[in-house]
């Protein structure tokens, strides 16, 4: 049975997969990708083309199409834009700020504090951020290796540490290695 969008499944599933989390610099292979939804690879390098178009992923001719790098200036943007994010969400749920700055005790107050916030506009843009930054935060190891100062606020602490990895994390999504199995094999 032959499919009456070919274009719009490519397109619906690799916005899909973009959002889900591929991580920056992620080699997107055309004939991968096509197999996986059982398509030919005209209507996946169309929806390539358009999210190209909307700075969404990167074509590197010669080189192929790859989810976009991620500059430092985003990186801290995000960053601060979650953190702008969390404070609202805190003061509109009047909700106290967490006991340590922790990722497990922050990442644990954050899942609370979703479930107590009834501003939706404000919890969905938390959410789209979040997922923006989630591949960002697995690129880097653990960066609790320094104990933090007494004093402060606990989300202070927690955001400072994020924005001084903000530079290794920027860097490592802009490190792309080919030869890694994890670049050629590509399932949507």
């Amino acid at each position: 049975m032959r499919q009456r969008d070919p274009f719009g499944t490519a397109l619906a599933s690799l916005r899909t997969a973009i959002e889900g989390g591929l991580a920056p610099g992620q080699h997107l292979s055309v004939a991968d990708i096509a197999a996986s939804l059982n398509l030919s690879t005209s209507p996946v390098r169309e929806a390539l083309s358009r999210l190209c178009g909307e700075g969404l992923i990167e074509d590197r001719r010669g080189l192929g199409y790859f989810t976009r790098a991620t500059p430092l200036e985003d990186v801290l943007g995000l960053l601060d834009l979650e953190a702008a994010h969390v404070r609202l969400a805190a003061r509109d749920a009047h909700l106290a700020g967490p006991a340590d700055p922790s990722d497990a005790a922050v990442e644990t107050w954050i899942g609370e504090l979703i479930e107590v916030c009834e501003n939706q506009p404000l919890l969905e843009s938390l959410s789209r951020v979040r997922r923006r930054l989630a591949p960002l935060r697995g690129l880097t190891p653990s960066i609790e290796t320094e104990a933090p100062p007494s004093d402060g606020d606990s989300i202070e602490i927690y955001y400072a540490r994020w924005r001084i990895t903000a530079g290794t994390i920027a860097s490592r999504a802009r490190r792309i290695d080919p030869d890694q199995s994890k670049y050629t094999r590509n399932i949507v």
